[in-house]
C-alpha cells in the first residue's frame, strides 16, 4: 500500500508540473524541420526546459513523453548566430540511465530468508 501511495504522488507531481514544464509529446518532433527559428519550434515544443551554449552552437533540451515509455530527453541544436534549427536527436542513453537512478533510488521491497540446515556427519 505505501508503494502505491508513493507511485500515486509521484504521478501526481509530474502531472501538476505539466503546465510549468515543457513536458509533449514525441510525436510533436515530427512537424520539426532543418532551418526553423526558435519561434518556429517554440510554437511546436513550447519553452525548453534548459538552454546553453557550446560553440557555435546553441543547445536546447526538452523531455518529451513516449507512450508506454516515459520521459526521453530531446536535445535541439541551433546556430549560435543564425538562431535556426541545425539538428535533433532524442538521448536514448541519458533516458536509460536516469531508469537506473530511479531503480537504485527504490528499496527492495522484498524480503529474503535463507533457512540453512547444516549436517556434521
Amino acid at each position: 500500500m505505501k508503494i502505491f501511495i508513493t507511485i500515486l504522488i509521484l504521478f501526481s507531481t509530474i502531472f501538476s508540473l505539466n503546465g510549468c514544464a515543457n513536458i509533449g509529446s514525441m510525436k510533436k518532433t515530427n512537424q520539426l524541420e532543418p532551418g526553423m527559428t526558435t519561434s518556429q519550434v517554440k510554437g511546436i515544443l513550447g519553452n525548453p526546459g534548459s538552454t546553453e551554449f557550446k560553440g557555435n552552437k546553441w543547445i536546447w533540451k526538452y523531455s518529451l513523453h513516449k507512450p508506454w515509455v516515459g520521459f526521453v530527453p530531446h536535445y535541439l541544436v541551433f546556430g549560435k548566430k543564425s538562431k535556426l534549427l541545425e539538428a535533433w536527436f532524442a538521448d536514448q542513453n541519458e533516458y536509460f540511465r536516469q531508469q537506473s537512478l530511479w531503480l537504485q533510488a527504490y528499496p527492495s521491497t522484498q524480503k529474503h530468508e535463507i533457512d540453512l540446515n547444516i549436517k556434521n556427519d
